[in-house]
């Protein structure tokens, strides 16, 4: 009975830790270039036996951490001059507010008060040479499929383009990346901005904007699956109990 409790505990857990990034998910969908958090599926209960002692029990095994969906989302045109996707695999290079290096999808773009072209997150888009992009005045702007940006200054005549800078991206292949705990997206172990060099294997699209690759109608199914999940383990857990019960009452019966 001991095991077949701990077990349903554990299951339990699981269940819990699958609803918290259900719900991170959910609250999400609707943020650009989001990317949903995935588990892993290694959660559960495992025993070590050795010969001549008894059973250890050993908890939880953990999921691994940071893994997430690299699914694309919905590609939506918005026809807006500050809006721009990414098309298949790859990431633009950010500065998060912590200043670390970091990747992201999301590429509704704004300027800051300090000028810099920064996203919706408020994260600061960074050049090829991986510092932040500065932006003069400007009427009119044209992102090229490899990052290059253009603008119309201010009184300058229709069809002017002056070129300012070029947004700084990575395919991310053959890189091991992983979710950061301040959400963003880095690869494994150090990223030093001195020793990191973007590959620009990636191809924009201006006037549209990517939406969350998060499912919801798939996230609301999980939900569900969670739900029943809970009600079996904690039945399970009742029947634990009734077993156990019913087995002390049979010791207690009287010799005949």
């Amino acid at each position: 009975m001991d095991k077949l409790i701990h077990t349903a505990l554990n299951s339990l857990h699981s269940a819990r830790i699958r609803q918290n990034v259900s719900s991170q998910n959910l609250s999400n969908a609707q943020v650009p270039g989001f990317r949903g958090d995935e588990i892993g599926g290694r959660f559960g209960s495992i025993f070590l036996e050795s010969d001549s002692t008894l059973s250890t029990r050993v908890f939880t095994k953990r999921s691994e951490a940071g893994l997430f969906s690299d699914l694309q989302g919905e590609l939506r045109q918005t026809d807006e001059q500050n809006d721009v996707a990414i098309v298949g695999e790859g990431y633009f290079l950010i500065e998060g507010k912590s200043g670390e290096l970091a990747m992201s999808r999301r590429g509704d773009l704004t300027i800051g008060l300090d000028k810099t072209l920064r996203n919706g997150a408020d994260e600061v888009m960074l050049d090829t040479s991986l510092t932040p992009i500065t932006m003069p005045q400007f009427k009119k702007l044209f992102v090229s499929e490899n990052g290059q940006i253009y603008i119309q200054p201010v009184g300058a005549a229709d069809g002017t383009r002056v070129l300012v800078n070029q947004i700084a991206m990575t395919s991310g292949q053959d890189i091991e990346l992983a979710k950061d705990t301040d959400g963003a997206i880095r690869p494994k172990g150090d990223f030093v901005r001195e020793q990191f060099n973007p590959d620009q294997n990636v191809r924009l699209k201006q006037g549209y904007l990517e939406t969350s690759n998060v499912s919801v109608f798939d996230e609301l199914i999980n939900n569900v699956e969670i739900q029943k999940q809970y009600q079996l383990n904690v039945k399970l857990i009742s029947l634990a109990k009734e077993l156990d019960e019913a087995g002390s009452a049979l010791m207690r019966l009287p010799n005949n």
